[in-house]
């Protein structure tokens, strides 16, 4: 009886030993992989031509200004050759302000495929292949601290401005067993003038994410997403509302 008594103790004891040391080996990966950081993007798509472009977009600001504008004005950011960037004060805050003298879709690409005739317009009496053009600047800052994805409200740089903040509903599928993230949508504004063709369609989109990642035999992380966007048509000179949408908490906490 006390043969098996000791052996129990002694097996406890090696149980115990073993969860320890992957506790701490678990924990040491953890502490050496982790790391934080804030990814800009501000894109722009056209169909047409577009002559003299200039465009403010909102910037992510914090109470210490904008590091992500900061960035950009350092030439830290990728961005289209004859791209300029700056930092302009307008009616609605901190902007960046992006300049070019031209934006042309690129027709040496291969012919898009043209859209199935029962998915065009019922009135339409063919579907024809556009060819687009991408381009955007982008940065990524590393943080010195933990991001605050949860609950980035006032503790973390946000897309500015942003105006009549609402409430919504978080409508992509997430763990059953997990609250599911903050989703909010809300109002902005952007400045856009260039001359196109009345036909050219235009978007701009803006999307800014911080995220913590970290590596224990997989990777894994947890973020906030900003994203605010505006769809163009003909020629513009002067302020557009658009829309955005924030979600806080996604991922694993």
């Amino acid at each position: 009886m006390r043969t098996l008594t000791k052996l129990g103790i002694g097996m406890l004891a090696v149980i115990l030993l073993l969860a320890c040391v992957w506790m701490y080996h678990t924990h040491s990966m953890y502490e050496d992989t982790y790391r934080s950081e804030y990814r800009y993007a501000a894109t722009v798509r056209t169909d047409f031509v577009l002559h003299n472009a200039t465009f403010y977009v909102p910037l992510p600001i914090s109470e210490d200004g904008s590091k992500i504008g900061e960035e950009i004005l350092c030439e830290n950011a990728s961005k289209p050759e004859g791209w300029d960037c700056d930092l302009v004060e307008t009616e609605h805050g901190t902007m960046l302000k992006i300049h070019t003298e031209e934006i042309i879709p690129d027709l040496r690409a291969p012919p898009p495929v043209p859209l199935p005739r029962e998915e065009c317009g019922p009135d339409a009496l063919s579907c024809s292949a556009q060819t687009h053009v991408s381009e955007q600047v982008s940065v990524r800052v590393q943080a010195d601290h933990g991001i605050n994805t949860k609950y980035p409200a006032g503790n973390e740089p946000m897309l500015t401005p942003k105006y009549n903040l609402t409430r919504s509903v978080y409508r992509m599928p997430h763990p059953k067993d997990r609250t599911p993230p903050a989703c909010y949508e809300y109002e902005s504004a952007f400045y856009a003038n260039y001359t196109a063709s009345p036909d050219a369609e235009v978007s701009i989109r803006i999307e800014f994410t911080g995220e913590n990642i970290w590596w224990v035999y997989g990777w894994s992380g947890n973020k906030y997403r900003d994203y605010v966007g505006v769809t163009l048509t003909g020629a513009q000179d002067g302020w557009c509302a658009a829309s955005g949408n924030l979600v806080a908490g996604e991922g694993r906490y």
